[in-house]
């Protein structure tokens, strides 16, 4: 098992500054090489505190100078919100550079409303948009060359410099993409992708959307062995399983609450979206749950315990919907820079060695 480290950059409540949200969270940052973790990622999110991280790649170019052996990750590249896809060949091949071929491109659809009516983005086109760069993007990737004749990139063939750098794994091993609906995950295996979920619903109960993921990777790419599904987690650990209790009630739930706030998840307006019917099945079952009852329920289907209660639940989850790799988010909700490092660091001694022993399924 693969295990990475998100960073999110919240400033929940902005009960800090955000200097100071930043100045804890690159410090986190820079622990995941020693601590043995195998990647790092940044989200991209804007204008809201909820998640203050605008350019992820830039992030990953500064983290690039300061390690030597962990992958970089965007995760993910929100694909509408860029004005043209060359823009992310670009970016990408120089941060692969930066890193000397340590660079992993992931991406995504993106689901906040009010991100894309700040960017002057009808949200209604969003897939079809992420459908057009998505492969204009994987082809300039591999080929160096960046074309397209679609509605919304047109693009005369264009080579970009600096090329590819020399020695690096193929672009399409190092291709993620968020798969959280039924409507997405069709596109992230035709794309050839590996899937990245975030926690949703109890991992159980998620087994038909990592089969059917399988399934359509199969089909789509034969001659490939199946990339194993990214599961994303929010992780508090502890030797107290009270404490490791009591801190995940509090953060993941509050969390949860800047989740409802930033997508809006309790309205009726993914109804009217093209693309998200998912979401407007969500919302509707959220709005008959209660904020209470669903905060408590998105605690429980994520990673926190002692370490023992940590690895029995891994090993459950890889029981129920078979080979995963693990990225966790340890800095949210409010959590102090201090139970966040503590998390990190006990689940980096106790944790981490055992999962990544743990060998694929034939």
């Amino acid at each position: 098992m693969k295990v990475g480290l998100l960073m999110v950059f919240q400033n929940f409540q902005d009960r800090i500054t955000d200097t100071e949200a930043y100045r804890r969270d690159i410090h986190l940052a820079g622990l995941a090489e020693p601590l043995g973790f195998d990647t790092l990622s940044a989200v991209e999110h804007h204008f809201w505190n909820y998640a203050m991280s605008p350019d992820n790649t830039e992030f990953l170019a500064y983290m690039a100078a300061r390690t030597e052996r962990i992958r970089l990750l965007t995760g993910a590249i929100i694909l509408p919100w860029h004005s043209h896809p060359v823009r992310a060949v670009e970016r990408m091949i120089l941060l692969d550079h930066l890193s000397r071929g340590r660079a992993l491109i992931g991406i995504g659809r993106g689901l906040a409303r009010r991100e894309y009516e700040a960017f002057g983005i009808d949200m209604n086109e969003a897939r079809d948009r992420f459908d057009e760069a998505a492969e204009m993007i994987l082809r300039g990737l591999e080929t160096g060359v960046v074309e397209g004749n679609g509605p919304y990139y047109p693009q005369k063939p264009i080579q970009v410099r600096p090329g590819n750098y020399d020695g690096a794994a193929p672009w399409r091993e190092r291709f993620y993409a968020v798969g959280m609906s039924s409507d997405s995950v069709p596109v992230v295996a035709r794309l050839g992708a590996k899937m990245m979920s975030f926690a949703q619903k109890p991992w159980k109960e998620m087994t038909g959307h990592f089969a059917r993921y399988r399934e359509l990777f199969a089909e789509h790419h034969p001659d490939r062995a199946i990339p194993a599904p990214v599961c994303v987690d929010f992780l508090c650990c502890d030797e107290s399983a009270d404490r490791a209790e009591a801190l995940s009630r509090e953060h993941m739930a509050n969390y949860y609450v800047t989740v409802l706030e930033h997508y809006e998840m309790t309205s009726t307006h993914f109804s009217q979206m093209k693309g998200y019917g998912d979401y407007a099945t969500g919302a509707a079952a959220l709005r008959e749950a209660g904020m209470e009852s669903a905060a408590n329920a998105f605690v429980d289907i994520n990673t926190w315990g002692t370490p023992v209660q940590i690895l029995e639940g891994l090993e459950q989850r890889q029981r129920d919907i078979g080979d995963f790799d693990l990225t966790v988010q340890v800095s949210y909700g409010g959590m102090t820079h201090e139970n966040a490092e503590k998390s990190m660091r006990l689940f980096a001694e106790k944790v981490l060695p055992e999962v990544q022993s743990w060998r694929r399924a034939a």
